[in-house]
């Protein structure tokens, strides 16, 4: 449930993949739990088939979710170095427990349970890049941003971005940290025009404008 108020929060913070990802997995834990409360039924149903049967069902289950952070990965791949090595780990966990499950292999469930576990650390320090700040701690912890963010210069239809440092106006264009704007482009209006030195940083946003020839 906290994902999926989470994930309302990243809707309204103009942040559409936190949005679509943490209301996704909020629901996975909310199926999940829904097969171990009796009231559902599920649990019954699974005692009464065979152990593979069983296996199949839960490695269907584990196959639905495997596919979706795939998607997921792909989308996160000009976000940072944290959340494409967290899904990534994820990605694997779900890999080794849909064919655990499947094949009944208690020893692909054991390893699936310690990636499991690593994507949890990975995870801990995602969330310890966005809180522990200069504002609020002695030092930024590293996460650097990739594809698009480290380009000295961004154009996409509808705008000419000019000397974006990519940290920078992450940080400042939308006020949240650079971790969290996996679309802090993208999302901006295409007739935006934001001139002249926008951020507080006086040193790394030049000019967003729009472009009348596109």
């Amino acid at each position: 449930m906290a994902q999926i108020i989470a994930g309302a929060w990243s809707f309204a913070s103009n942040n559409g993949f936190g949005a679509v990802v943490f209301t996704s997995y909020g629901c996975y834990w909310m199926s999940y739990a829904a097969t171990l409360i009796p009231g559902f039924g599920i649990a019954e149903a699974l005692s009464k088939v065979s152990a593979d049967v069983r296996g199949q069902s839960w490695g269907i289950f584990n196959l639905a979710w495997t596919l979706q952070t795939f998607i997921f990965l792909l989308a996160s791949s000009r976000s940072n170095w944290g959340t494409v090595v967290l899904l990534a780990c994820l990605l694997l966990t779900y890999v080794l427990s849909t064919i655990g499950h499947w094949t009944q292999s208690e020893g692909v469930m054991h390893a699936s349970g310690y990636v499991g576990l690593v994507t949890a650390i990975v995870a801990w320090y995602n969330v310890a890049t966005d809180m522990l700040t200069k504002e609020t701690f002695y030092c930024k912890l590293p996460n650097p941003a990739i594809g698009l963010r480290n380009g000295p210069a961004l154009e996409t239809p509808g705008h000419r971005v000019h000397g974006l440092d990519a940290h920078s106006a992450a940080h400042h264009l939308d006020g949240r940290t650079p971790g969290n704007n996996y679309d802090f482009v993208a999302t901006m209006p295409k007739h935006t025009v934001v001139a002249n030195t926008i951020a507080a940083d006086s040193q790394l946003v030049d000019t967003i404008s729009f472009d009348k020839n596109v």
